[in-house]
Parts: structure tokens; sequence; C-alpha cells
């Protein structure tokens, strides 16, 4: 232990922060000498050593590094996060952001682990005996092929992995092009390798693929040459691959392949000219589905008929084809059919569709025009159409076959009915029918849910009308006695019984809200949502704000608040975390996991409900971290899950306990610790209004009040809530990186935004300026050197307030609507939609059309008033933005530009929205670097800033460089 003694006062923020540091390095004690004490001669003794250790922990600590970025290619996070049934066996994929993954396994009984580079997809079994892996070629090799332009078969070649988990040894495959394996991988997989050339009769001919059986237990293989498709089943009991050999091909023929697998059996279960596909087993794997066609010709559309295999039969039988009973006039099977068994295998699922007109081969196609026609009756417009129009050429119609009735099809879904869904997994005796159609024009600026709807009786073979419209979107509940649905404009849940046809309230009765009441946009309120239901559809587990209720859908029983008010007493809000995807009720002997979160102090964890018996809550873990990826072994009571902070990277964890102990199984990004961080904290001010406010407080690790920090403020609805959510070092896709920022010795400020309705532009000025002015009355904060950026709803806003105050010293804004009355009648590209229900219902707010409201339209656009602007702006606004139209960034351009004003606009080609080349982003993230730099911490301006870069030099130069004043370049 090293005694420290320091002259300050014990109040000072010079004691306050030599304290934080040296308390860190846990072997310092510190000793506070003031003029009141009766220590000079002491002091003075030790002044000279108290100065130099304390200049030793001080250099040590400012030695940390900042962020640049050269950073962001190594930083890791965890993927695939996989367990085993009985817990002992725990996988998951370390990834960098740019490179070679891991593969991770730990072995929790004996403590060891192993770890594979270059592996970034792997199948664990659920068994724990094997973990199967595709080792990726390294990422250098490839990158190099790259630039050299090597043909596709000359690229580096991945190889399989086989582990073997017991021992953490494992086995390597060459030159294999990928693999496949069971959903609930056992004994087999399939793997596909490239033929070797010394094989292959024509050298000049293309090298097929191979697709290789292998049994992991013995070693034992079975190679197939020209399979076109092959399906496992769910266990790999079973496995069927379709074989379509070449024309020219005289050595094999066109067939159908069965192998069981657990015998070690292979049979041909088809075998004429013709093309096969969409295979599908029934859940044991006994029974196979799929479609057949003669027609194996490029045609626009072939027809099917469907084949039926069991693994007691010799060869596959049609079981329905186009002239089957039931089945609609001139309708047929497709390619889109997708045949699948029901949960318990007694009947198929299957879709059909009119058989379309064929194209008119007489037509000259360049004699033609080519047009869009717009009619002002289309349900839906143009680009709506042509967004949709590959998934309408490929719909189908549900309807049903069983395989003990062949050549019988029941038609359940059609036309004027399309959408259709088979209760208890489509064992059920119900069917929901719905269609939006009537509701498809009004959805153009009328975002809420309309259905009709109707329950079809299969036992029965009645139809049964629930409404016209259903308000909501209606869903069957597990078993299928009920249908439910979220009625918005009524603010409750309803339920249709299927057996009774009658419709009630499950929540209409109960004294609390189960709407969204935080909901600020002009449209009705969303629902907190439904946990789970009850096993046989006895009960229904729905959320308000922070409990949860236990409803009986019949109404006899009276409603139940099962966290029993916990919620809304402590401010925390439960959630249900379904541990095994596969349950789809609750039994009542279950003890539900549930999510906690607690609204005042922001900390996370985990509570437990016991359903019957005293004392059912139980608090497990509630700190001030973030949890995800919570992965619960099926047959334990093993949990792993991933826990961060913004200080803390995200690694993986482990309790066999209930959290009454963790162990950390990974220790990804431990380069952190060289860099200087920062520390979040929350901020909280009265807005302009009077209203209080949040907002989270990112300040640099190395952080001293005596010193000033220039500030950057970004925005977007509300961040508040998640104080503590990390951020990883990354390219830029759109916004600021914050904790790139506040490592280079920025204050980042994130404030909460809440809006009314018709004033959005003036909502934004209510809470970030006055959150802005609040938070430079702190003398830490250089309030000459502050900057607003915000990307998409956040650049708009961004774009907004620059039109109504000066105290920003630069701004940035991503995919700004500038002008409200043309975007108002702008399309999103992406799905072809109207932009019309955003301004009336959603997140623009204005909440009125714009031939009533004009002038809220105006008010609120930022282009009419881009005279009042006088801080220089960076847009960027990409030529592929499908949400918002690029035309906006450069309206909002062109009038600064007109005006005089600073402002340059980033066009990324053939970009979205938000950047998703990787490149891109790395650019984005220099120039913003660059532009808050120059403007905020009078760092030289580069290039692009200073002159731009002409488009003959677009592709040679990128601007990045500081122009030499004497020289001009």
């Amino acid at each position: 232990m090293i005694n420290i003694w320091l002259s300050c006062k014990r109040d000072s923020a010079k004691f306050d922060f030599i304290r934080f540091h040296l308390l860190k390095l846990k072997f310092y004690r510190i000793f506070v000498v003031t003029k009141t004490d009766n220590m000079q001669r002491i002091f003075y003794h030790r002044l000279f050593i108290s100065i130099v250790l304390l200049s030793i922990g001080l250099t040590s600590f400012s030695q940390k590094k900042q962020l640049d970025h050269s950073v962001y290619d190594d930083w890791e996070s965890l993927q695939a996060i996989s367990i085993s049934n009985d817990g002992r066996f725990i996988s998951a994929v370390i990834s960098p952001q740019e490179g070679d993954s891991i593969l991770f396994i730990r072995d929790l009984k004996t403590g060891k682990e192993l770890k594979i580079d270059r592996v970034n997809k792997y199948t664990l079994s659920p068994d724990g005996r094997f973990t199967v892996g595709l080792l990726k070629a390294p990422f250098s090799e490839i990158r190099q092929a790259k630039i050299k332009k090597k043909k596709a078969d000359d690229f580096p070649k991945d190889s399989l992995i086989t582990v073997n988990n017991e021992t953490l040894t494992f086995y390597k495959i060459a030159d294999v092009k990928s693999y496949s394996a069971p959903k609930e991988l056992a004994e087999h997989i399939v793997y596909k390798k490239t033929e070797p050339k010394d094989t292959v009769k024509n050298k000049s001919a293309k090298s097929k693929d191979l697709l290789i059986v292998r049994n992991l237990i013995t070693f034992a293989e079975d190679t197939i040459k020209n399979y076109k498709e092959f399906v496992f089943s769910k266990f790999g009991n079973s496995l069927a691959v379709a074989v379509e050999p070449e024309k020219k091909d005289s050595t094999d023929t066109h067939k159908v392949l069965f192998f069981d697998l657990k015998s070690g059996t292979k049979k041909q279960i088809s075998g004429e000219k013709m093309e096969y596909k969409s295979f599908a087993f029934d859940e044991t794997g006994n029974q196979l589905i799929y479609l057949a066609t003669v027609d194996t010709s490029k045609t626009e559309q072939k027809v099917f008929d469907v084949r039926y295999f069991k693994n007691t039969m010799d060869s596959a039988v049609v079981l329905v084809s186009k002239t089957s009973k039931g089945l609609p006039k001139n309708w047929i099977f497709n390619e889109n059919s997708r045949p699948s068994f029901s949960k318990n295998g007694e009947q198929i699922l299957i879709g059909a569709a009119p058989k379309q007109a064929p194209k008119d081969t007489t037509i000259i196609d360049f004699e033609m025009p080519t047009l869009d026609i717009w009619h002002w009756k289309d349900p839906i417009v143009q680009p709506q159409q042509l967004s949709r129009l590959k998934n309408e050429l490929r719909r189908t119609y549900l309807g049903i076959i069983y395989p003990n009735r062949p050549d019988k099809f029941i038609s359940i879904a059609n036309e004027q009915m399309p959408n259709a869904s088979v209760s208890d997994e489509g064992n059920g005796r119900f069917a929901l029918l719905s269609s939006n159609l009537p509701y498809e024009l009004e959805s153009q600026w009328d975002i809420s849910s309309k259905a009709d709807a109707w329950i079809y009786d299969l036992q029965t073979n009645q139809l049964h009308e629930i409404a016209k419209p259903v308000l909501g979107r209606p869903q069957l509940s597990p078993s299928g006695n009920f249908t439910y649905w979220w009625n918005a404009p009524k603010k409750q849940w309803f339920v249709f019984d299927n057996l009774s046809k009658k419709t009630t309230s499950l929540t209409k009765e109960i004294p609390v809200n189960f709407w969204n009441e935080k909901n600020d946009t002009p449209s009705e309120p969303g629902a907190y949502g439904i946990a789970a239901w009850g096993q046989d559809d006895k009960f229904v587990l729905i959320y308000d704000a922070f409990d949860i209720w236990k409803i009986d859908p019949t109404g006899k029983l009276k409603p139940e608040n099962i966290t029993q008010n916990t919620g809304r007493t402590d401010s925390i809000t439960f959630r249900h975390i379904n541990t095994d995807p596969e349950k789809r009720f609750i039994e009542p002997k279950d003890v539900l996991l549930l999510s906690a979160f607690n609204n005042k102090t922001k900390e996370s964890g985990f509570y437990t409900l016991k359903q019957q018996g005293k004392n059912p809550l139980v608090k497990r873990e509630l700190d001030k971290y973030k949890y995800s990826s919570v992965n619960k072994a099926k047959n334990t009571e093993v949990l792993v899950f991933q826990k961060n902070n913004f200080s803390t990277s995200p690694n993986l964890y482990v309790t066999q306990n209930l959290w009454k102990s963790t162990q950390k199984l990974t220790d990804i990004n431990p380069q952190m610790r060289d860099y200087n961080w920062g520390t979040a904290e929350m901020f909280e001010w009265t807005t302009f209004d009077g209203k209080p406010s949040q907002g989270i407080l990112y300040k640099p690790e190395d952080f001293d009040a005596d010193k000033k920090y220039p500030v950057m403020i970004y925005f977007y609805e509300q961040h508040s809530d998640n104080l503590y959510q990390y951020f990883a070092p990354a390219p830029s896709r759109s916004t600021v990186n914050i904790p790139f920022f506040v490592s280079r010795g920025y204050i980042v400020f994130t404030p909460d935004i809440h809006y009314g309705v018709g004033q959005p532009g003036p909502d934004a000025y209510n809470y970030v300026v006055s959150g802005a002015q609040a938070l430079a009355k702190n003398s830490w904060i250089d309030s000459k050197n502050m900057a607003i950026q915000g990307q998409s709803w956040g650049g708009y806003q961004v774009a907004y307030l620059i039109t109504r105050t000066d105290m920003f010293k630069a701004a940035g804004a991503g995919a700004p609507v500038a002008n409200m009355t043309s975007a108002y009648g702008g399309i999103r590209w992406e799905s072809g939609r109207s932009r019309q229900f955003q301004y009336e219902q959603t997140q623009s707010r204005i909440g009125a059309t714009m031939s009533d409201s004009l002038q809220l339209y105006i008010d609120n656009s930022p282009v009419f008033f881009a005279d009042k602007v006088n801080t220089p702006l960076l847009i960027m606004h990409n030529d592929d933005d499908g949400a918002v139209p690029w035309y906006q960034g450069i309206e909002y351009f062109m009038s600064l530009r007109r005006l005089g004003k600073p402002v340059w606009m980033l066009q990324y080609n053939k970009e979205a929205h938000n950047l998703t080349q990787r490149r891109n982003s790395k650019d984005l993230s220099i120039r913003l670097q660059q532009f808050f730099d120059h403007y905020l911490k009078g760092a030289p301006a580069p290039v692009w800033m200073t002159r731009g870069v002409p488009a003959i030099e677009k592709g040679k130069s990128w601007g990045y460089e500081v122009e030499n004043r004497k020289t001009g370049r």
C-alpha cells in the first residue's frame, strides 16, 4: 500500500478527479492535508514523493489512446450463441467487424474450452456430442484473390470441421463449399464440394458440385452426383435428394432418393424424367411430400402434381394433380405451392393458384411501349404494385390434402379471402381467413389495421363471419379455440370464441390501461402485447405498462395480476422470456422467466414467477447493465446470456442457479482497456414549456471538470432508457459513433424528445435547445463549440433547428425531409408506398391532410426558412434512399447554396437510407470527424470542405488531405 498526501480542499474538483483515478489503482491510500492541519512538516517531507507518485499514476492514466478509424475492423461481437440440451456445452461465434471469426466452445463440466479460427457458421448437436462448422479461407487470402480478380474456381477454398465436444478435438475436410445439418443434428450431415478435375471426363466442362452424406460417428460417406435439391427431416433420421442430370449426361437419370439414416439404407422412390422440388418431411421423418412436373423446359409457368411417400412404401405415389376433385377450375399446383405437413402428420397444407395466362409471343417487344399507368381508383399506387409484383406472381391460396384420401383437394383460401392459417400447427379444426383488400385504398393515409375475417370449420365445412372489418390483426390462439386481436380505437383486447361464435372484450373491466400510454403520434395507440397463452387456451397472459395479467378468455374466472402489482408499485416493467421457442403455450407447472426493467433507475435484470404457491415472484438480478441473447438449456436450469453497459463490452455469462452466481465465459475486446473510453450518466432539465425531461450525458474517461469540452448532440425520438447500452466503435452508417467522439474529447448528449400534434419542429426545439442551454450552464461545457447531428427523422430536426437558433457551431443532417409540402406527396421507393400516412398519422406528426392544414406543413418545413440559417451544415442523402426521397436533401442544399450558406452534401452512389457498404461507412466516419473537428476543435479543413471534389477527379481523389495554404494544393 502506498500513501498519497494531497494538499487541496476535500470538496474540490481536483480532489475528486485525483481520488477517482488513483483509487482505481487499488494500492494507494489518500490523505488530505489542509492549512488547518498541524501536519505541515509531514506534508513537506513527503511532498516530493507524493508529486512523483502522482505524476506516475496520472501519466500512466493519460497514456490511454484515443479511438481512431483503424480500430473498427478488429472490434468483436458475439453471434450465434447455442447451448446443449443438458447445459454442458456452450458455443458462440466471436466475430470481428471485418476479418476472421472464431468458434468458441466451452465445456462447463470440465472447464475446458476450444477456439477455432475462421469459423463463422456452425451447428451444435442438441445432445452436445458434436459441433460441425465451416472453416472459411483466411480473410486476407480472399481479399487478395478479389484484388487479383481471380476466377471463382481459383479462390481459396473453405473446409469442414467436425468437433468431438467430449474431447474438444476436431477433424477437418478440405475444399468444402458448404454444409447442411438437420434442425436437430443427430449423426449425419451433408456437405458440398466441387468434383475433382482429374475425375471429370470432359476437361473443358464446368466442374459439378458433389453432395456427400457423412456419418459423424462411423465417418462413412455416400457421394451423390447431379443433385439438385435435398432436405433433412427435423431429427436427422431421414434425407431426400432430387437428382437431375444434364441433358448430355447419359450416365445418370432423373430420380428421387430416400435415405433412412437410422437403418443406413436408401432407395429410389421416383424415377420418371421429371423435375422434382419442394421436399418436406413430417415431424417424425417417416412421410415425405414433394412436387413433380414433366415439363423440364424453361416455360413461363409449369404445372406440378404432388407426390407422397411413406417409408413403408416402395415408391412414391401421385396424391393430387390438376385434375383432382375440389381444385377450382383452371387452378393448378405450381412451383410456389410449397407443401408441408401438419404437426401430427395427418394432413398436408399446400397452396394452389389460378393458372396464369401465357405471354403473347406474337408481340414484338421492341415495338411496344413501356410504361406504368396510374389510375386514381387503383387500390394501391403503381410503385407499390411493382414492389409487390414478384410476391403477387408467386401467390398461392392455402388448401388441404390428406395422405389417406388421394385425388382430393380441400380449398380454404381464395382470391376474395387470400390469407389463411390453420389452427394448432396445422392439426386443428379451425382455419382463420382474412382479407384487407376492401381497405387498401385508405391504407394510403390510414395505418390502422382493418381486415374482414372469417372462421372456417373443417369438421362441418361451414364458414362463419367474425366481423367486417375486424379493427386489428386477428390471430388464432395456439390450440385454435379462439381468435384474438387488439382493437386500437376501443383500446381493448378482444376474443372471438370459434365454437360459440361469441365476441367479448378481455380487458374492458380491468382498471388499468393496456394501450401504450406514451404514444405521441396522431394515431390510435398500440397494445403492450401478449406474453403467452396457457395450455388448451385456458388463459392468456397480457401485458399492461408494468405487470402481467392472467385472463380467462371465456370470462368465467376473474382476471388476476400475477405479478401482484409489483411492476406498477416499483416502476418495473416485466416481460415474459420464452426459453423454449418450440413451446407454444404455458403449462401450470412452468416457472416463468421474466425480464425486468426499472423505469426510474434504468437498471435491467430478471425475475422468476411461479404460477402456484406463496411468494410466486422472486427477484433474481437487477443491475446497471443491459442483458441479451438469453438461452436456456432444454433439460436443465443452465442459462447463458450477454451482459454489458456503456463502459463494459458485451460478454458471455452463464448461471446455473438463477443468478445466485454467474461465470464469465469470454473476454472479447480486451483492447478496450487501452483506450480512453467514457462514462454514461443521466442528465435532467426542464424544457421551455416547463416539462421535466431526461437525456444521457457521455463523458470521456479522463474527464476533468476544470477543462472545457466541445459538445456533440445526437437525437432521435428518445434515448434515456438506453442509459446502460453499449456502443461498439464502428464505421458510421449515418450517425455519429458515440464512443469514438467521446474518446476524442467530446461530451456527447442524447436528449429525449416528446411530441404533440402539428408541431414536430417546435417540439424538437423545445427539448433539444432547452437541453443544450441547461447543459451549457456547466463550467466544463464549451458552449461556443456545440454541434447537432441526426439521421432521417433526426436529420429533419437538425435541418429545422438551424432555422431557429444560431447556438450550434455546426450541424449534420442525414436523409432530412426539408420540404413537407413536397414530401407529403412523395413515395417511399423501397416499398412503393405513399408517404401521406407518415404526416397524417405517424412519425412526422402533422395530424392532418395538407389540403386541410397547409400552413402546418409550411411552418414545419426547413426549406422555407433557409434564409435564417447561419450554421454550417453537412447533409448526407443517398441516391437509392428507399425511405426519404433524396430530392429532399437536394432541395435544402440548393436553397442554402443559392443563399450563399456553407453547406455540403454527401451522395453515396446506389446507397440506401442508411449506408450498407462498409467502405462507404468508413468514408462517412472520416468526413464526420473532419467536419466537426474543424468547426468545434479548430482542426484544419480538408480539401473536400475547402474546394470540394470535382466530378473529373471522382475515383481519383477523395479530398481527405489538408490543403497546403502556400501552394493551394
